[in-house]
This record gives structure tokens, C-alpha cells and sequence, in this order.
């Protein structure tokens, strides 16, 4: 999983970060759920065997030999690869519980045969020199007796725990070749942002004659990204339900959150061939990367939905952390998606509109009025409009509008109301005429109007027009949802409460 690639024998870049005390050995578990390995930091070449330091180089070199991983074509020499993999601070993976770098150097003593112990090793330096000194990189490197073990995963994981208590703010890893699956499948689980793309960034030794992209991964070290759900502890959440005991090298505080999540995990199937599933309440937890963008792809591809519809469709049945982030990805890398024409931008017909055309010209508005005046037709004037009015007509009176739906509790009482009168034959405001209507006769007759009389008027499905005139009152009210609101509304009960619901 390589992510650096510079000369061995260029300068190293200095830091003044000191190793704290805060990194100590870290004890882990492979996908086997019952192998102990321990990631043993060093802070200088000084402090690894020199054994191993040759087991590590040998095993670099035949990376580089296979020209599909590091951008390196020249082996490194064995003085040369200590500086270089272990300038700033480096660590190894190692079977066994180890407590401390003094136990390795027993090891080496003892004779440990490195080509079964070791199976791994990553290192984390500044990407960047003086006042990006915060931004962090790293190389990783898994063995050959490692391999399908989950080894290139928990070294991630412990790069994202000790980054931070260096120092470090931010990590960049400059090329991952697109076509290092293994890796990219790490980094996109572990958090990780493609921030970048170098077109044909990679001659590959697989590929003779073609250029391999390469990508530029980026994530912030921040707290944010630190209670992310791994699919380790996924991992350790199965093997617990399955075997009613802790992985080995469970401390105190996991046992604890294993307890917790238990009540809130089972495990279903596992008989007659079927394969066994960890479900959330009602929703199967997926937790390999590929398996979480293949579900995703086979939804998204039955409608080609935006990222908030395909979200809330996958929800209902699975959960992951960030499936919103695996659905962008997944949109991003749909064809038919990509060819589909954007929709218009609001407020684009308007500005269409606004582009006056004369004489099919469009240039021809810039000229000055003589000249509008000049191509204008002989014997109109240019600055009336000549298109048709908005209101057809004048509005006589408001009979026009008298079928007009009214609220069914006034349609009794509109009897009594004046009629609208024309303004050409309204009186002056001003002469005090008696209306035909006094204000105290009206009192009177909507006094004589009981509310039970209204609740007589608004229950009667004897009157055809009164009834229909309810039911479009009530269709106005209970409306259905639009799709756009149905979308927020399944991510809001689907989504969002299964972030919340994960307790481990």
C-alpha cells in the first residue's frame, strides 16, 4: 500500500516532534479473530535489529521489482533503507504480545525468524517541509506472510490513532495507482476524501505501453473522524455474538462497549449453506468496502436515482457508516449518470428571456436607437410592445370570479353579503346614502344561524356541489408528499437514526 514516493536519497525532511508517551505498543487482532500481533513503534533506525531492518528492505525491494506499487525502479540498499523508512518514526508488525522495543531487540537475540514474525511495517513523516510541517504522509508495506490477513487494514487503523499525537492535522497520500484495488479499498473505508487525480500518473510493469491514473487521498485528523466504526470492530462485534467470549487482547473499556453492543446486534443464518449475517435491529450491517459499493451500484442502477433517494432506499435495508459517501462515489462512477444532461439552472429562462433579438440578430439590441428606429417596420413605433397584454380584458365585475371555490361555512351567509358594484356605478364615497343592508339587520340575521345549523351545512352530502367542494378542501389539506419531501423523509427515519443508534 504505498503512498510516498521520493529518492531514498534525498534529504529527509527534519521534525522536532519527539516520540510521547502516549504511543506505546498497540495489540491487535487479525481478520482470524483469534491471532495477536502488536504494532511496536520506534522513533529511529537505531532501535530496530538489524535483522529485521534487512527482512524489511528485502521485502521493499521486491515491491519495487514488481513495478505496480511505488513509483521507485531502483532497489535501496540496506544503509540506505533505515534512514529512509525510519527518519522520523516507523513501526512494524510483529505476531505475539510484545510490551516494548527492548522485547523485539530479545527477539532478535533469540533468533526470531523475521519471515514468520513480521508481517508488516508503515512509517508517518511530514509531507511537506517548514510551515505545512503538520501535514503528514506514509509508506506501508505488508509482507509476504501476511497477505489476505487484515494486516494493511489495522496498520491504517494505527496510522490514523498515532498521526494525531505527533502532531499532525492533516495526511495526504500522493499516488495510489487506481488499479491497487487492496489499498484504495482501505483508504476509502478508513475515511479517507479523493481529493485528487493524476491523469496517467503511473508506467506500471502489469500495463507495458499504457499510463495508470493515480490518486490523491486526503483526510482531516480531527476528533471528528476519530469514533468512525471500522470494520474491525464490526469483526469483533460477530466473533463476540458467535462465540459468547472477547477477542483476545480485548482490554477492559472494549469489553465493556462488546457488552453494549450486544444488545443491539444478532447474528442470523449460518445453517444449511446459508451465509451468517449481523443485522442492526431489522438491517444487515455490511461491513467489507466492495460489498458496500456493489449493494450500491445494484440499487442506484434500477432507477438512477440522486445520492439523497439512493441513500434512503438502501437504508431501509442495510447499514454502513457514510453510505452517503459510497453512493457518490457510486453516481460519480455511473456512465449513464455522467452522459445525462443537467437540468437548468433557476431563473435561466428569465435571463434568456432578457436577450432582446431583432431582425434575428442578437447583436442587432446593442445598436442606438437611431438605429433601432431605422429597422424598426414602417409605421410602428419600436417602444410599444407589440406583444399581447397580460389581462386580456377589463374586469367588469366580479362575477368573473364567482366560481371560484368558497369555504363551505360562508357559503349560507353569502346571501346576505352586498354585491359587488362596479366602479363606474358606485356612489361617492363621501354622500352618506342608506345602503340597502343597515349593520344592525345583518347582526340579526347571522345571530339567527345556530352553529349546529353550520354543522348541519358542512355534513350534508345531499347538496352534489357543496360535497365536492369538501373533498377539494380536504385534498388541498392532506396533500400527498412530494418526492422530494418523501426523500427527506426517509433519510430522517432511516439514515440519520442509524448513525445515532451505534453505540459501538
Amino acid at each position: 500500500m504505498p503512498a510516498v514516493h521520493e529518492d531514498p536519497k534525498a534529504p529527509v525532511i527534519a521534525t522536532d516532534k519527539e516520540l510521547p508517551g502516549t504511543i506505546a505498543p498497540r495489540q491487535v487482532t487479525l481478520r482470524d479473530r483469534v491471532t495477536v500481533a502488536t504494532l511496536v513503534p520506534f522513533s529511529c533506525a537505531a532501535e530496530v535489529p538489524r535483522s529485521l531492518l534487512g527482512y524489511l528492505s528485502d521485502q521493499l525491494n521486491k515491491e519495487i521489482e514488481k513495478g505496480d506499487t511505488y513509483a521507485m525502479t531502483d532497489p535501496i540498499a540496506l544503509d540506505d533503507f533505515g534512514p529512509y523508512w525510519f527518519s522520523n518514526f516507523g513501526a512494524v508488525m510483529l505476531l505475539g504480545d510484545i510490551r516494548s522495543a527492548q522485547d523485539v531487540q530479545t527477539m532478535d537475540k533469540a533468533g526470531t525468524d523475521w519471515a514468520k514474525a513480521c508481517l508488516g511495517s508503515f512509517n508517518i513523516r511530514p509531507n511537506y517541509p517548514g510551515r505545512s510541517s503538520h501535514i503528514c504522509n506514509g509508506m506501508f508495506l505488508v509482507t509476504d506472510a501476511a497477505r489476505n490477513r487484515g494486516v494493511g487494514r489495522l496498520m491504517g487503523e494505527g496510522y490514523l490513532e498515532w498521526a494525531p499525537k505527533l502532531g499532525y492535522t492533516y495526511s495526504v497520500f500522493n499516488l495510489v495507482y487506481e488499479n491497487n484495488v487492496a489499498s484504495c479499498r482501505i483508504w476509502d473505508a478508513l475515511g479517507f476524501k479523493r481529493i485528487g487525480k493524476v491523469p496517467g500518473g503511473g508506467k506500471l510493469r502489469s500495463q507495458p505501453g499504457q499510463f495508470v491514473d493515480a490518486i490523491i487521498y486526503g483526510r482531516d485528523l480531527g476528533p471528528e473522524g476519530e469514533d468512525s466504526v471500522t470494520q474491525e470492530r464490526f469483526d469483533k462485534i460477530r466473533y463476540y455474538l458467535k462465540h459468547s467470549k472477547y477477542p483476545r487482547g480485548a482490554d477492559r473499556a472494549e469489553k465493556s462497549r462488546l457488552r453494549s453492543a450486544a444488545t443491539h446486534y444478532k447474528l442470523v443464518g449460518g445453517e444449511n449453506g446459508e451465509p451468517e449475517r449481523l443485522m442492526l435491529k431489522d438491517k444487515e450491517v455490511v461491513s467489507d468496502p466492495q460489498q458496500q459499493y456493489q449493494i450500491a451500484r445494484q440499487i442506484h442502477i434500477q432507477q438512477h436515482g440522486g445520492i439523497n433517494k439512493t441513500t434512503a432506499t438502501i437504508a431501509v435495508k442495510y447499514h454502513w457508516v457514510r453510505i452517503k459517501e459510497t453512493v457518490s462515489r457510486v453516481i460519480r462512477d455511473c456512465p449513464q449518470c455522467k452522459e445525462a444532461p443537467k437540468a437548468p439552472v433557476a431563473g435561466s429562462s428569465r435571463a434568456d428571456e432578457s436577450s432582446v433579438t431583432i431582425n434575428g440578430s442578437p447583436d442587432a439590441a446593442t445598436g442606438s436607437p437611431d438605429e433601432l428606429m431605422t429597422d424598426a417596420p414602417n409605421g410602428q413605433n419600436p417602444f410599444v410592445p407589440t406583444h399581447q397584454p397580460v389581462v386580456p380584458a377589463a374586469v367588469d365585475s366580479i362575477t368573473d370570479y364567482t366560481n371560484m371555490p368558497l369555504d363551505p361555512q360562508i357559503i349560507d351567509i353569502n346571501q346576505h353579503l352586498p354585491r359587488f358594484q362596479h366602479h363606474d356605478a358606485m356612489s361617492d364615497p363621501y354622500s352618506h346614502v342608506a345602503q340597502d343592508l343597515p349593520h344592525s339587520n345583518f347582526e340579526e340575521e347571522v345571530r339567527r344561524h345556530t352553529s349546529s345549523d353550520y354543522q348541519v351545512m358542512m355534513n350534508d352530502e345531499s347538496d352534489t356541489e357543496a360535497a365536492a367542494l369538501r373533498r377539494e378542501t380536504l385534498g388541498l389539506v392532506n396533500a400527498p408528499l412530494s418526492e422530494a419531501q418523501h426523500e427527506q423523509e426517509m433519510l430522517a427515519r432511516y439514515v440519520e437514526r442509524s448513525e445515532d443508534d451505534l453505540e459501538f
